[in-house]
């Protein structure tokens, strides 16, 4: 792995349970399911498709945003990039109020499991419904290296990976109105929030270009 991922880790002691410092952490209130649903309301939406046996079908006019992986776009052409993915184990306990003391306990030892971390989600939900549910689930977290894209959800930045990324993207950028990103485009890992904004500031450069006129 690349040092640089370093650095999205702090090292501190000031007993501050959480990862990161952010002023405002939380979850949309009825889910991501639901969030993005509402981003796309009044957008033709085609499920369960993959886009490669059916690119000439629905080929685009002015613009093709793609944020699957970029070396699948590719179909391959130069070598398999490397993902990591997470296996989910799922336990639901019917009698349990509470097992875990917050949200994610991490698991840095491999002596304790394979395992990285276990989530309790009632430890996410507001305050009124948490007290209301029955039992409570865990989520346990193993991290393993998918050769199926669809399992891939983050990159394996290590040098060999990364010099193979600067190709595709060298291709990429060389096709007119293509934007080919996301973690798995852009071969980066961003966090929720980062994903967002990243999504964002891409809308406004797209919408910018088409006030002007200019190709996108």
């Amino acid at each position: 792995m690349s040092p640089r991922l370093a650095k999205r880790f702090e090292i501190r002691d000031d007993d501050d349970p959480r990862l990161v410092r952010h002023k405002y952490q939380g979850l949309p209130r009825n889910g991501y399911a639901s969030f993005v649903q509402k981003l796309l309301q009044g957008i033709p939406v085609i499920l369960n498709c993959e886009y490669h046996r059916l690119a000439t079908r629905y080929a685009h006019r002015k613009a093709l945003i793609f944020t699957g992986a970029i070396d699948e776009f590719f179909g391959f052409e130069l070598g398999r990039l490397g993902y990591r993915g997470q296996r989910r184990e799922h336990a639901y306990y019917p009698e349990a109020k509470y097992l875990l003391p917050c949200g994610q306990v991490n698991n840095p030892d491999p002596a304790n499991g394979p395992h990285i971390r276990t989530l309790e989600w009632k430890h996410m939900m507001p305050a009124a419904l948490r007290e209301s549910q029955k039992g409570s689930v865990l989520t346990r977290e193993t991290p393993h290296s998918p050769s199926d894209p669809n399992e891939y959800e983050y990159p394996f930045p290590d040098e060999r990976n990364l010099q193979l990324y600067e190709q595709y993207r060298a291709r990429a950028t060389a096709i007119p109105g293509l934007y080919v990103c996301g973690r798995l485009g852009e071969y980066r890992y961003y966090d929720m929030d980062q994903a967002i904004a990243r999504a964002m500031l891409l809308a406004k450069l797209i919408m910018k270009k088409r006030s002007r006129k200019q190709p996108v």
